[in-house]
């Protein structure tokens, strides 16, 4: 695959990270690329930003269970292991657990994916860490949750999370949830939006405790085991965020 406009993943740090994009800035709001027999796909990049400064904020959030923050190289292994003991389980509705992230090595490259989304104002993962009952426990890493498909010019971003089954449960996704919708109606946006299979109701309780509000069902909206499944649709604004 060639990219013509790149942004160097390598050059920020992962914590406390503050991006900037302004759209001004591209020569061409058009990122071209190839992809497979060598035929060109035009992404018109005006949808995703705006003529504004559009600013990217990634920090440590602390909730009452939960503590969010970007990931780095320190957590590869042990998000690797979270994934490894929970694949079965994962995989029952997340494709990608069967499929990725099956070495050290591509869990890393995943971080290196997400910083240089995280670059380019356009997504964003916090490692979701549990508290321990005590200081002096620490953190256990339980899960992620994403920011994605962001479109500035839209003021909008999908969301998606995942915990690993030994912390199911415990209201953690929940809460790492209404904490990323904070951080997300702070850097300026205005809509999210998720979706979750009707075969994993779970799922959907999450969304529905955040306050996200059910918006219709998206049929036969993904593939996954040789089947197609539906997915319920859920949104929050920020002005129905407390």
């Amino acid at each position: 695959m060639e990219l013509v406009d790149t942004l160097d993943s390598g050059s920020s740090a992962r914590k406390g990270m503050k991006v900037q994009v302004l759209s001004s800035a591209l020569k061409n709001p058009v990122v071209r690329y190839r992809v497979f027999r060598f035929s060109i796909v035009e992404l018109d990049m005006s949808d995703f930003l705006d003529d504004e400064l559009c600013e990217f904020s990634l920090q440590e959030v602390e909730g009452e269970r939960a503590v969010l923050r970007p990931l780095g190289e320190a957590d590869v292994q042990p998000l690797f292991e979270l994934i490894e003991g929970s694949r079965e389980f994962l995989s029952e509705h997340l494709p990608w657990s069967s499929e990725e992230c099956r070495t050290p090595e591509d869990v890393s490259a995943k971080i290196d994916a997400w910083d240089l989304q995280a670059q380019m104002a356009n997504g964003a993962c916090w490692g979701i860490f549990e508290k321990g009952a005590s200081a002096s426990d620490g953190l256990k890493i339980a899960g992620c949750i994403m920011l994605g498909w962001v479109q500035w010019k839209n003021r909008s971003a999908t969301v998606s999370y995942w915990l690993s089954q030994d912390f199911c449960g415990r209201g953690l996704a929940t809460e790492a949830l209404l904490l990323v919708a904070g951080e997300a109606f702070a850097m300026g946006l205005n809509r999210l939006e998720l979706t979750s299979s009707v075969n994993n109701p779970k799922s959907a309780a999450v969304a529905r405790r955040a306050g996200f509000q059910e918006e219709g069902l998206c049929r036969e909206y993904e593939r996954i085991h040789d089947h197609f499944e539906d997915h319920i649709r859920f949104s929050l604004l920020a002005k129905d965020f407390c």
